[in-house]
């Protein structure tokens, strides 16, 4: 009877050089890996004469080649970019999206954090919006990658976790330019102050002073939360010259019900809002806005994710930050201004 040791998965991979669920992609002949890579995996198995048990191989890595993407609010008009995004790069790697919707309430994105075992996945890409107290601590004792999609507060340098933001605060880029072209009643239209309140602080912060007449929280970031604050402006005695929308689906609403009040957009009232989503540009006037890189961050989100999943060595965990560009349309300057733009 022979006592020569069974080579194992773990075995191939130390010798191929790359990870235990790469070398499942091999065997299982899924997509996210080269040929050659393939190739010299293969070339590794016939070598140390490796026999694998399927059963007993998944069991073992407990792959499941899926991943979670937990957002806020799917009605928001950016979530479907980013969505698109990871699940184009999982899709690349051979792995599926399962998708939550948070709706942005502290409670369920600490469930999500809680119960990921339940989803059977191999990693979950988070986009907090309430940041719960114990979000971080949940993260790092997560029994699966996480990476962050974090356009809220900063998060601290010991979280387990890659993260993807943006490397400036997307609000001061909306008040700069509604201070820029001269406005001076500037109001807030906002979701509930503690919903991304570095969007409010950046409101806060570019003013001298806040006249709190001119600061609007509504429910939610929807269209119907815009049309309500449109109507509370105009209810004013002395309405603001500009608005700063939390978000363009605010930013629309606004627009919307000012067209059936007859107040003038930019003229009477210059908007602003954030995120850059499709419809700014499909409405009349379109809306400036400030781009949050909704595509480019949700992708490299997924990739840092999968990167890690497939790592034999995990790597340290990455911190990237991309620069937000505001988008001049209709909105908030003249019709003869924005043809000349």
């Amino acid at each position: 009877m022979s006592n020569k040791k069974k080579v194992t998965i773990e075995d191939v991979a130390k010798q191929a050089g790359v990870g235990i669920a790469t070398v499942s992609r091999a065997l299982n002949n899924s997509g996210g890996i080269s040929e050659k890579t393939k190739a010299k995996i293969m070339q590794v198995i016939d070598e140390m004469g490796f026999v694998p048990n399927t059963s007993a191989q998944s069991l073992k890595i407990r792959q499941t080649h899926q991943i979670a993407l937990a957002v806020p609010d799917i009605r928001n008009a950016i979530i479907p970019d980013i969505a698109w995004s990871v699940e184009q790069a999982a899709k690349q790697h051979g792995y599926r999206v399962v998708q939550i919707n948070t709706l942005g309430n502290a409670r369920l994105e600490l469930e999500t954090l809680r119960e990921i075992k339940k989803l059977h996945v191999d990693g979950l890409v988070l986009m907090p919006l309430a940041y719960p107290k114990q979000l971080e601590s949940l993260i790092n004792q997560a029994s699966i990658p996480v990476s962050v999609i974090n356009y809220g507060k900063k998060l601290t340098p010991e979280l387990k976790a890659d993260i993807v933001g943006l490397a400036r605060q997307e609000g001061r880029l909306v008040m700069e330019h509604l201070l820029q072209i001269g406005r001076t009643r500037i109001a807030y239209a906002g979701a509930p102050k503690d919903k991304i309140e570095e969007r409010y602080l950046a409101y806060e912060q570019s003013l001298r002073h806040v006249d709190a007449s001119l600061v609007y929280f509504g429910e939610d970031f929807s269209f119907e939360t815009g049309r309500q604050a449109a109507d509370y402006f105009y209810s004013l005695k002395n309405m603001p010259d500009a608005i700063y929308a939390v978000n363009d689906m605010v930013a629309i609403g606004i627009v919307n019900r000012f067209k059936e009040l007859g107040i003038r957009v930019p003229e009477d009232v210059a908007v602003v809002g954030i995120d850059n989503n499709l419809w700014a540009t499909v409405t009349t006037p379109q809306i400036s806005s400030v781009s949050i890189m909704g595509s480019e961050v949700g992708r490299l989100a997924a990739e840092l994710l999968l990167k890690r999943i497939g790592s034999h060595n995990p790597p340290e965990y990455e911190r990237v930050e991309f620069e937000p560009r505001l988008i001049v349309r209709e909105s908030s300057v003249s019709m003869t201004q924005y043809s000349n733009k």
